[in-house]
């Protein structure tokens, strides 16, 4: 006969053995933590990438259609107040090739975008829009009196804007608007043949934080209905990001925005993505080469403002360079 022995009792962990497998489990933890963080990261700035390329995409469509880009800022009546104001964005009538038919159908052109009949327009939220790395931009905002008749105005926000070049004009002054050398600025009408430059060394569109503005900056800017400098436009007049280099002041150059609110900038590490207007898109890195800065009063030290035209003296910037469309610049891959 076969006899078998039973174990009756088993041995479990001592209070030593159980606090080192903790330590090795908060180890692993603490070791897969910013992996885990990296590759959400990593999935949301390809998110980014994307909305840049439609916008890109809808831009080219808008041209085939139209022969040039949509107008950075356009004038239209109110009768309500029986002036003419800022309307609509650039944005607006890209909808119709960004799968948004059904927005821009409901849109009234005749009319100014803050006259009540067009309401509903900015209380509408378009997720391609929003960069993912950035929440507090997809937050619906109520802003009192954001209508032209005093009326309440629901409003959605951008991360992307349009790029108007190296400064804002905002003037009817026909040689200070010459100056204006980017896609999209007042009255602009930009068609291919503008672009000298090249559309693969032009930015078309670049992405701004939301996040790092005021909560009463969050609220009065980056309206993505809104045809303003600041809302749906940005320049290159202060360096990437410029809140991690340079104290925020009001800009001297029109539209009345401040560095934070106009520069391009983003919640990725390093830098911001933009689209070029070849389709393009890529990460430009803080550390790109730009115009000198004085960390005192955050203004470039090469551009001097002369009775409202620009001046600039050498060193001249990539980033600048990458903004204009016509600048004659000579611009290596390798240098971005």
């Amino acid at each position: 006969m076969h006899s078998t022995i039973r174990h009756r009792g088993r041995r479990g962990f001592t209070l030593i053995e159980l606090l080192v497998v903790i330590a090795i489990i908060g180890v692993l933890i603490a070791l897969l933590l910013p992996a885990v963080q990296a590759a959400r990261e990593a999935a949301r700035r390809a998110q980014c990438t994307n909305n840049l390329k439609q916008l890109a995409l809808a831009a080219h469509n808008y041209i085939s259609a139209v022969n040039a880009l949509p107008t950075g800022i356009q004038f239209q009546f109110d009768p309500y107040s029986g002036s003419f104001w800022t309307s609509g964005s650039c944005l607006v009538p890209l909808m119709q090739y960004m799968e948004q038919l059904p927005v821009y159908n409901a849109v009234n052109f005749n009319i100014n975008m803050y006259d009540p009949e067009n309401s509903t327009i900015s209380s509408t939220g378009i997720n391609t829009l929003w960069c993912p790395s950035d929440p507090p931009v997809a937050k619906k905002r109520t802003i009192a009196g954001g209508l032209l008749n005093g009326g309440t105005l629901n409003m959605y926000y951008t991360s992307y804007a349009g790029s108007a070049g190296t400064w804002f004009q905002y003037t009817s002054n026909a040689t200070r608007l010459a100056q204006m050398n980017g896609l999209f600025f007042l009255f602009s009408s930009i068609t291919l043949a503008d672009v000298t430059d090249g559309t693969s060394n032009t930015i078309a569109f670049g992405e701004r934080s939301h996040s790092i503005l005021s909560l009463g900056d969050q609220q009065c800017w980056h309206w993505w209905t809104s045809g303003n400098y600041g809302d749906t436009m940005f320049e290159t007049f202060y360096p990437i990001n410029p809140a991690r280099k340079l104290q925020n002041i009001p800009g001297s150059e029109g539209g009345g925005s401040d560095a934070y609110v106009a520069s391009l900038s983003s919640q990725h590490p390093g830098g911001a993505n933009v689209a070029f207007l070849d389709g393009s898109v890529r990460f430009l890195k803080d550390s790109i080469n730009t115009w000198p800065y004085n960390p005192v009063n955050g203004q470039p030290t090469n551009v001097v403002n002369n009775g409202g035209l620009y001046v600039v003296s050498p060193p001249t910037g990539v980033y600048q360079a990458l903004s204009t469309r016509s600048g004659g610049e000579t611009i290596g891959s390798d240098q971005y």
